[in-house]
């Protein structure tokens, strides 16, 4: 009811003074308790590892959040008490939402999240690519090299790491190795799990792939069981035959390391994570690492380490570090005019294999190229369930591994089915000479689609040598793996590729009408097609890395003069600095290095943590 004279419309209930100021108070008092609660629960539950200020000292400095670092980051921060700082040169990966797209992170170069590295021009090979120097990819960004490789998850044969023991790596034999193996693994392929050689409740999924055209990987199974080659688990008990491709995808998206063990330990207040640091040197002081130097926006930061050092920068920056930290040759380290710590054979032992390109036409749209894989069909198609051209690393549809010596036991080649042409992708960014891509792409015209053989070298016994031109921490190393020095390299390959010819000749591959180029280079011409001679001359003009580079901080017996690191991984001469990457692995093994140099971080997490329980006296977390 209104009072006489005032306007309804204007009403508001009467209210004694008072007890209005109490309940805005008691108002805002709610809200400001409601936000004090939200932001405490926000900061509890949401930390993240990745700063901008760090600490002054830690437990343990890891140097490189690539392939090892990031596995080593995650399971020594299982333990609440240890404090980690992890350091990368690079950014996150996140940055490029193409980089956790199998297809186009495998196929693209990316300048923004690799080194670019080069090699020095080659005696014996790349005379076919610009400067005669061939591409070495290292990943510069959270999950390194793992955010750009092929993603092909390949351990090697039990016998290489039985070879490894019997030349002093006591403790990585084949039974030592295969529980950390199986550690990471949570593979979903149904015909692989439970087994002595499979397991399904690790962090980093594996996954068959197969090519999105059933016909396709028919035909190469079929010609491969034509000669000999068998159906295998490429990761299990045999070693020679053909296998389908197992990959670290996860429905379709990359599985790094990064995704894998380092982005689910970013919630752990013991873990700082710090990109954009570039490492100039570990410091040390009487025989003992106490931490690094880095560079960050601009200024020279340090960061102490009471604990450990560890390097897993890769086969390339790590030689870079220790040798700019006094840990090297003697030559090199009195050449540079750096005070020697500990005088060790750094960046010697350098190894890397070599893949050339075997092409064939057919008679079928299988092709992936560029518009075929990024059309709106194929994204509609790899969004919704994941299938398509996009899941397929490089388009590796299927291995055949093979020994060239007779009754071999062990392989030394690969031969992959790729479902693509180097032309399609304009040389793959393979350093190609513009002479070169015009005559890869001479019978474009008569025949647009074909695939790879990819003859892959995998036991080179050619051995390089990295070293450094001068102290300056961001000038490149001089990477220089001397490819087929050693005659028994061409002749591996010169075989893998006649191989190559006889699966494209088999009666499964008739069903594709398959056509071999009259003539592949005009360089070659002068040589009769599809000899050993023609064989030997694309192999120097195409060949390119494989992009397995390793051994350049030898793992073995202390008393051998021709390693770095002894079986704990902890550098001669220098207490308190560990190495765990691909540089330690003191042989090639019969695959890729991506699923070896996770085994590696994880058995080396176990090593450390029990080094630190024991100084501690504390009992296993």
């Amino acid at each position: 009811m209104a009072y006489a004279g005032q306007n309804p419309s204007n009403y508001r209930p009467y209210l004694p003074d008072q007890p209005r100021r109490t309940l805005v108070w008691w108002l805002v008092l709610g809200i400001l308790a409601g936000v004090v609660a939200v932001v405490y629960v926000t900061s509890v539950s949401s930390f993240h590892s990745i700063i901008e200020r760090t600490n002054s000292s830690y437990d343990f400095v890891i140097v490189g959040a690539g392939t090892a670092g990031s596995v080593l980051a995650s399971r020594l921060t299982e333990d609440s008490n240890v404090k980690v700082l992890l350091l990368e040169a690079g950014g996150e990966e996140t940055r490029d939402p193409n980089l956790h797209v199998p297809l186009l992170s495998s196929l693209q170069k990316n300048p923004d999240f690799e080194w670019m590295y080069y090699t020095v021009p080659q005696k014996y090979v790349a005379m076919g690519m610009n400067d005669r120097t061939l591409r070495i990819q290292r990943g510069r960004a959270l999950g390194g090299t793992s955010i750009l490789n092929n993603m092909l998850y390949l351990r090697g044969g039990r016998r290489r790491y039985e070879e490894w023991e019997n030349d002093g790596c006591k403790g990585w034999g084949f039974k030592e190795v295969i529980p950390y193996f199986l550690k990471s693994e949570d593979n979903e392929a149904e015909q692989f799990k439970p087994s002595a050689y499979h397991a399904a409740r690790g962090p980093l999924m594996v996954t068959p792939v197969s090519s999105p055209h059933p016909t396709l990987d028919d035909a190469f199974r079929q010609a491969a069981n034509q000669l000999g080659y068998k159906d295998m688990d490429c990761n299990g008990k045999e070693s020679i035959g053909y296998c389908q491709v197992q990959a670290t995808t996860k429905k379709g998206v990359r599985m790094s390391t990064s995704n894998a063990f380092l982005r689910p330990a970013l919630s752990r207040p013991n873990l700082h994570v710090a990109p954009f640091a570039h490492v100039t040197k570990v410091l040390i002081s009487n025989g003992k690492a106490v931490g690094v130097e880095f560079l960050r926006n601009g200024r020279r930061e340090i960061a102490g380490a009471t604990q450990e050092v560890i390097l897993s920068a890769g086969p390339v920056a790590t030689p870079q570090i220790l040798i700019l930290s006094g840990v090297g040759p003697e030559d090199m380290l009195s050449d540079l005019k750096v005070t020697p710590q500990s005088v060790l054979p750094v960046g010697e032992n350098l190894y890397d294999g070599l893949m050339v390109p075997f092409r064939v036409y057919i008679n079928e749209s299988y092709t992936i190229t560029p518009a075929r894989s990024t059309s709106v069909i194929s994204r509609m198609k790899y969004k919704v369930s994941g299938a398509g051209y996009l899941p397929m690393p490089s388009g590796i549809f299927g291995h055949v591994l093979a020994s060239t010596e007779e009754g071999g036991e062990l392989p030394d080649i690969a031969i992959s089915g790729m479902a693509t042409l180097p032309e399609a992708w304009e040389g793959l960014d393979w350093n190609l000479k513009e002479s070169i891509l015009n005559d890869l792409s001479e019978n474009k015209d008569n025949y647009q689609e074909g695939i790879m053989l990819m003859v892959q070298l995998l036991t080179p016994a050619s051995i390089g040598r990295i070293t450094l031109k001068s102290t300056n921490p961001f000038e490149h190393p001089t990477i220089d793996p001397h490819y087929l020095e050693d005659p028994a390299d061409m002749k591996a390959l010169v075989k893998g590729m006649k191989l190559a010819f006889k699966l494209s000749r088999t009666k499964a591959f008739k069903r594709l009408e398959p056509k071999l180029p009259k003539r592949v280079l005009t360089k070659c011409a002068k040589h009769k097609s599809y000899t050993d001679q023609y064989y030997e001359c694309l192999i120097r003009y195409l060949a390119i890395s494989s992009e397995t580079v390793g051994g350049t901080c030898k793992m073995g017996d202390i008393s051998d003069n021709s390693t770095v690191v002894d079986p704990q991984l902890r550098v001669k001469g220098v207490n308190q600095l560990r190495v765990v990457d691909a540089s330690i692995l003191p042989t090639p093994l019969s695959g890729a290095t991506y699923a070896p140099v996770v085994m590696v971080a994880e058995k080396a997490a176990d090593i450390i943590k029990k080094t630190y329980q024991k100084r501690h006296k504390r009992r296993p977390s």
